[in-house]
C-alpha cells in the first residue's frame, strides 16, 4: 500500500480509526467469514492485504480487471450479511482520491473549514455507495464513485461560497481577478434571462446552464469548475467554448421571437471572453 503521510486532518483521523478496526479481532473474524463465501476474496488472507493490494491497484482514472472485480463483490449486497465491512473496506480503499478532493476544495475555496469539507466528502461517498444507481453499476466503480464525489462535493462548496461574505468571493483562486470587458451589468442580467430561455427550450443542458452561470456571471474560476467535472483546465474551457457555439446557433433560432437581437449582443459579448479563456490556457 502507498505509503502516505498523515496531515492530522479529520480525514485522516477517520482513515486511522477505520485501520485499526480491521486489525481488530472482530473485525478479522468477520473478513475471514467474508472470504469463505468468496473465491476472489480469498486470494487475499486478511483485510489489510486486501486494502494494501487495492490501494496500489486503483486510481482515479484507471484501475485493473482483477481491481474492479473485487469492487463489485464488496459493493453487492449479501443476503449473510457484512455489509458494514465491505463498506469500510470500499471506503478505505478510497481514501487517497477524498485526501486529494479534499486538498482541492481547500485550496480552491479557502474560507471553508478543513473539517466541514471533511465531513462533506465523507458524507457524500457514504450516499453514493449506498444509491441504488451504484447497484446497476457494471464496472468501473473506483473512478465513477470517485466521478461523483468530486462533483456533488464541488456542487456543495461552491454553494458554501455565494452564501459567504463578500470579501470571501475576492479570492484569487475561487473569483477571475480582472473583470472581463464587454460584460457588464446589463450584458449580464440579458445573458442571465438568455441562458433561462434556452433551458426553457431544451437547447442547453441543466450542467451546461449550470456551468455558464458559475463561469461567467458568478465569476467562479475555470480551475476550480475543471476539478468539479474531473477535466483539465484547457478541456474545460474548450467545453465551454462548444456550449457557446450553441449558444450563438440558438440566439438565431426562430423560437426565440422577438428575443434575437439582445440575444446575438449577449453571445457575442459571451464568446468573446470564452475565446480570450481559452487562449490564455
Amino acid at each position: 500500500m502507498s505509503e502516505r503521510s498523515a496531515c492530522n486532518c479529520s480525514i485522516c483521523g477517520v482513515e486511522q480509526a477505520l485501520i485499526e478496526e480491521l486489525a481488530g479481532e472482530k473485525t478479522a473474524q468477520q473478513y475471514h467469514h467474508l472470504v469463505r463465501e468468496s473465491s476472489i476474496l480469498s486470494s487475499f488472507p486478511t483485510a489489510l492485504e486486501l486494502l494494501r493490494h487495492l490501494r496500489d491497484t486503483t486510481t482515479d482514472e484507471n484501475q485493473g480487471d482483477s481491481s474492479d472485480d473485487i469492487l463489485r463483490e464488496l459493493l453487492r449486497p449479501k443476503e449473510s450479511g457484512g455489509q458494514d465491512l465491505r463498506q469500510r473496506l470500499v471506503l478505505l480503499i478510497l481514501m487517497p482520491a477524498v485526501h486529494r478532493t479534499s486538498r482541492q476544495i481547500a485550496h480552491g475555496f479557502p474560507s471553508l473549514a478543513r473539517d466541514d469539507i471533511g465531513q462533506q466528502l465523507l458524507t457524500s461517498i457514504l450516499e453514493i455507495l449506498q444509491s441504488k444507481s451504484l447497484l446497476k453499476q457494471q464496472s468501473h466503480f473506483a473512478f465513477t464513485i470517485i466521478r461523483l464525489m468530486r462533483r456533488h462535493s464541488f456542487r456543495w462548496a461552491i454553494h458554501q461560497q455565494k452564501l459567504a461574505p463578500t470579501q470571501d468571493l475576492a479570492m484569487p483562486v475561487v473569483v477571475d481577478a480582472v473583470p472581463e470587458p464587454g460584460v457588464g451589468f446589463e450584458t449580464k442580467v440579458h445573458l442571465r434571462e438568455f441562458l433561462r430561455r434556452c433551458l426553457s427550450a431544451g437547447q442547453l443542458t441543466m450542467t451546461e446552464h449550470d456551468l455558464l452561470m458559475f463561469f461567467k456571471i458568478e465569476g467562479v474560476s475555470a480551475e476550480v469548475l475543471a476539478a468539479r467535472e474531473g477535466l483539465s483546465e484547457v478541456a474545460f474551457r474548450h467545453r465551454m467554448q462548444r456550449v457557446v457555439d450553441k449558444l450563438r446557433r440558438a440566439a438565431k433560432s426562430p423560437s426565440l421571437p422577438g428575443k434575437r437581437r439582445a440575444a446575438t449582443g449577449t453571445t457575442t459579448a459571451l464568446s468573446r471572453s470564452a475565446g480570450r479563456g481559452i487562449s490564455a490556457a
